[in-house]
């Protein structure tokens, strides 16, 4: 079981790094990956990893970080942190948004914070989030209001509205729920975003037509992970 959930995390998070928001679509990612998931067997993991670096090295050799709210690790990524801490270091915190608690109490119990347990613990690196990030891919994530000063702050370091940076989204059907819900609602979580990112402009008329700036210099994308055909053989 944790072999087929390590392995589909792995091309999921290949398909994810290969999709290229300047391409009208990317379904032939799956047929390119379709090869390297013949891997019912232990000792065929090698040559997977071998053959993905390959096709991702041909499509682009920037470097990748990958910033995750979860809480296991279960690829090999060199730059990846953990947002909220991990299992393996038993360091999780759970913890309300910095903003909210501001905005809800005459004096914040900030130590239910999650910025504030972040420090209490440690959970500090290195890691970079530099202005000449070219793309920002996001997956899996609920774009819950609770996690909104987190993207806030990713979005101030690149200057969204005064970069270049793009910003892919991403989705996938799943059951019980209809499809064409999934998507409506995932589209307007992601509306919400960044509207919401646009309300925290000092110039308001660049906050209230963010949204509109990204669609039309083709910055802001929405696309769907066709998960049953990339884990068919897994």
């Amino acid at each position: 079981i944790y072999y087929k959930y390590y392995m589909k995390s792995k091309v999921l998070n290949k398909y994810i790094q290969l999709c290229n928001s300047s391409e009208s679509h990317n379904s032939d990612l799956v047929s390119k990956l379709e090869d390297t998931t013949l891997y019912n067997q232990y000792s065929l993991v090698n040559k997977f990893d071998e053959t993905l670096s390959k096709i991702y090295k041909e499509k682009n050799s920037d470097e990748n970080l990958v910033l995750t709210f979860n809480y296991t690790k279960v690829w090999d990524v060199e730059n990846i942190r953990n947002f909220h801490g991990d299992l393996d270091n038993g360091n999780i915190i759970f913890g309300i948004d910095y903003d909210k608690l501001n905005n809800n109490f005459k004096k914040s119990p900030i130590e239910f914070s999650k910025s504030y347990r972040v420090l209490e613990i440690g959970l500090t690196s290195t890691f970079d989030i530099s202005s000449d990030i070219d793309i920002i891919k996001i997956y899996g994530h609920g774009l819950g209001k609770a996690d909104y000063s987190y993207y806030q702050s990713i979005f101030d370091s690149v200057d969204l509205y005064h970069g270049k940076t793009k910003i892919m989204f991403f989705w996938s059907d799943y059951e019980g729920k209809e499809k064409e819900q999934i998507h409506k609602d995932f589209v307007k979580g992601v509306t919400n975003l960044i509207e919401e990112y646009g309300t925290t402009f000092t110039n308001k008329d660049h906050g209230r037509n963010l949204f509109t700036k990204l669609l039309l210099e083709n910055r802001l994308t929405i696309e769907e992970i066709p998960v049953n055909a990339l884990f068919l053989n897994v």
